[in-house]
């Protein structure tokens, strides 16, 4: 493309990496390709990748950095926590959102030991 990158941004490095890459290297050549195409100057920053890496929904199952995979309980901790943060820690929009009443998500809260 007659472009001469010489660095991808921190942040939209973050997100590449959390992306889970279902198309394997060729997805990844076309978000890079995409991301030179639509970034100016000489960095990829994060507005130059596409929505669904940039803004996912979920976060994705895989394997932690140490080698382990997380058990059902540290999801439902993580995920909870997740939708808490996204919420400003709202905890009736939350527990809408996750489709449980107040009360059970008072106990997971407690459970979790979030507060």
């Amino acid at each position: 493309m007659g472009k001469d990158i010489k660095e991808i941004d921190r942040t939209a490095m973050d997100f590449l990496v959390r992306y889970s890459w279902p198309g394997n290297v060729r997805e990844l050549e076309n978000v890079i390709e995409r991301a030179v195409a639509m970034g100016t100057g000489d960095i990829i920053h994060p507005e130059a990748l596409p929505d669904h890496i940039t803004q996912l929904a979920i976060e994705t199952y895989r394997v932690q950095p140490d080698g382990k995979i997380p058990t059902m309980k540290e999801q439902e901790r993580n995920y909870i926590q997740w939708v808490l943060e996204k919420t400003n820690w709202n905890r009736s929009k939350a527990a809408e959102i996750m489709e449980i009443d107040r009360v059970s998500l008072w106990r997971k809260i407690k459970a979790f030991d979030l507060e």
